[in-house]
């Protein structure tokens, strides 16, 4: 292998290293690899299906009450590459610990970014939500346990992120709980893991946490009564042509939406929480978030409220009641996140947020234009590029290390925030 080769073997290896190392959100999440060939025919987007609820039909005699399948199904789409691009002049290349710094660096920020938009993710599409001023480390968490056992939203793999301030706040109570006892601190804590079990999650502690905007706005009041309905993908029988529907999202019609952001979580009525395996209700306010603010008398929610009394909704409809009553008009949506501008804390189910990885015939670059490439593929199944040149002219090395992904929240109801206040 020539000196190039091996300095960009070191920028790859161990930028690959510090990723992995810090991966705390990476690898908590669903990952997917498409076909690569199917993504560029579809434009880079595909539709994901998500978990179908069924019926329960009680009697013996089951004429007329059979019925069909909804598969409900959401949007993912790849993003924009994530890039370290560098251009040094050969005079440049004779230190090689001066490229394994570089390397490490590259990683530390190829994967901060990662972790900070999954968490933006969360906090922008989330859509379970509560306020505490506790000061127990387990009673806060615990809170959070509660809500997703109500909903029956997930039995995946839980995980819980706390802000530095509530880390700081929360730490000295965790320690103590038999969840780190008898574990050396440096293992407790290693790559940011707080705990393990606490209440039923993983717990971490991460820098990298956005903030969300609330506070007390003068609720808008619907507009009309609505009814909303599970959909799932349709085929037209003439065209054979495929119509998918994202599951997650309803159109809310208000009388004024200027003062609502997107990420606020609100409650709308009186609704309450189901939860969705036995349709138990909770007698919790279901808690939406505002996804979308199409025009100044409207707002999109996550998740759709599909409600259990709703009369225009058929046996296999109710199957998917997450609400207990429909919206009638003039009910207040009032925002529920009452501080302006709050440090969050992230929880989710694994399989509720995925990342998807997208791959490029790097062979190509090495035929068609000289360039040199060289990939890695990481624990979670994202691949790492790096593609190198050099240019005789101005003695100059170039080279491109980056990662090409692209997230979705597939299931908002098993996911949330959590805001820590005194």
């Amino acid at each position: 292998m020539s000196e190039t080769g091996k300095i960009a073997v070191v920028i790859l290896e161990n930028a690959v290293e510090t990723y992995e190392a810090q991966t705390q959100l990476a690898n908590r999440i669903s990952v997917f690899k498409p076909n690569s060939a199917e993504m560029q025919n579809a434009g880079n987007v595909m539709y994901r299906t998500v978990q179908q609820h069924a019926p329960v039909i009680e009697g013996w005699d089951m004429n007329g009450k059979f019925t069909d399948i909804i598969e409900e199904t959401c949007p993912i789409m790849l993003g924009e590459p994530v890039n370290d691009a560098v251009s040094q002049r050969v005079d440049d290349m004779r230190d090689m610990g001066f490229w394994t710094r570089r390397g490490i660096e590259s990683g530390r920020r190829q994967v901060s970014e990662l972790n900070k938009r999954i968490a933006q993710l969360v906090v922008d599409t989330g859509t379970l939500y509560y306020r505490s001023n506790t000061v127990s480390g387990y009673d806060f968490i615990s809170e959070a346990q509660t809500i997703k056992n109500e909903r029956q939203s997930s039995d995946s793999d839980w995980t819980m992120l706390l802000n530095d301030r509530s880390t700081q706040k929360y730490s000295s109570d965790l320690a103590g709980r038999q969840t780190l006892q008898g574990r050396p601190e440096s293992e407790a804590w290693a790559k940011g893991q707080i705990g393990s079990n606490v209440a039923g999650f993983d717990v971490f502690t991460g820098s990298f946490l956005p903030k969300l905007a609330g506070g007390a706005i003068t609720a808008t009041t619907t507009t009309a009564a609505l009814s909303f309905k599970p959909t799932g993908g349709t085929v037209d029988a003439a065209s054979g042509v495929v119509t998918n529907t994202d599951y997650r999202k309803a159109t809310i019609p208000v009388v004024a939406s200027a003062a609502y952001s997107v990420g606020m979580k609100v409650t709308i009525g009186d609704l309450k929480a189901v939860g969705l395996a036995d349709k138990t209700i909770t007698d919790q306010a279901m808690t939406f978030t505002i996804a979308a603010i199409p025009d100044s008398t409207s707002v999109v929610v996550y998740p759709k409220p599909i409600a259990l009394d709703d009369v225009a909704l058929s046996t296999l409809e109710k199957a998917y009641a997450n609400v207990d009553t429909t919206i009638a008009s003039g009910d207040a949506v009032n925002v529920v996140n009452l501080d302006a501008n709050a440090q969050t804390n992230i929880f989710w189910a694994k399989d509720s947020i995925e990342v998807i990885g997208g791959e490029i015939p790097a062979n190509l670059l090495q035929e068609f234009d000289g360039k040199k490439v060289i990939t890695k593929a990481m624990s979670n199944g994202q691949v790492m590029y790096c593609v190198y040149d050099g240019n005789i002219v101005d003695m100059t090395l170039r080279y491109r290390l980056f990662t090409w992904y692209g997230l979705a929240n597939l299931n908002p109801m098993a996911n949330g925030v959590a805001v820590s206040y005194s």
